[in-house]
């Protein structure tokens, strides 16, 4: 084949692709990799619901939604396990009171979606539930909103932080400890944000969280779209 002709099939391609807007070809990866982990949890036989803070448009609940009913496969022995899903959000707007939060784009209701209109995409789906609520209340220094409270009484085999800032998000990882078991995943969809400055957002309140419960131990499990990171929880490593 002349480079005439590949490269001209090779421009095609690519201008067809970079016209794929960023946030689709970064929640179309996050399917993915939610399909990878269910088909894992499935695999292991590990139990437990799947949790999600920052729900927005709904996208990733309607991905792991799907995900939780098709990662099985007879043929392999491969059961599916059903699970609940909960969503939780304030669909309202971006809710943080720290200074290390201020951000250019995470600062208004740009992403947000409001509760009915969210509702209605679910509707008729009964393992799924959400929950308004700003993560910031859900925990304190002296403090831990029960997961019962929210009708949640399994283990949590996933949970995905998806609000961007450190403060509701490290408010999240304390709420959800009282969830956390072996092989939990944990999910932080944008992990290398703030310009990759680790003192910010997802990562410094990953690391504030492990400092204060060091018995918690990660092992590092992929990465996925425009800067997602997953990790699973070991808890063997604390023995």
């Amino acid at each position: 084949m002349s480079y005439f002709l590949t490269s001209r099939i090779v421009d095609t391609v690519l201008a067809i692709w970079q016209r794929i807007p960023g946030p689709v070809i970064h929640n179309l990866d996050k399917a993915r990799m939610l399909k990878r982990i269910f088909w894992h949890l499935n695999v292991d036989g590990v139990p437990g619901d799947y949790i999600e803070f920052g729900v927005a448009h709904g996208h990733s609940l309607r991905a792991a939604e799907i995900a939780e009913k098709k990662s099985s496969s007879k043929a392999m022995g491969v059961n599916q396990i059903k699970r609940q899903l909960f969503g939780f959000d304030t669909f309202e707007r971006f809710v943080s009171d720290s200074s290390i939060d201020v951000h250019p784009t995470w600062d208004g209701t740009a992403f947000n979606v409001g509760y009915e209109k969210v509702s209605k995409r679910f509707r008729g789906r009964d393992n799924v539930c959400l929950i308004q609520v700003d993560a910031n209340t859900l925990s304190s220094e002296t403090s831990i909103v029960p997961a019962a409270n929210f009708g949640i009484s399994n283990k949590a085999a996933v949970v995905l932080f998806d609000m961007d800032l450190y403060a509701p998000t490290l408010a999240a990882l304390f709420w959800s400890r009282q969830l956390l078991q072996q092989g939990t995943f944990l999910i932080f969809d944008e992990f290398f944000s703030f310009s990759g400055d680790s003192s910010k957002g997802e990562s410094r309140a990953l690391r504030e969280f492990l400092v204060k419960f060091p018995d918690i131990k990660l092992r590092d499990f992929a990465s996925y779209g425009c800067g997602g990171k997953v990790f699973v929880v070991d808890f063997s490593k604390s023995a």
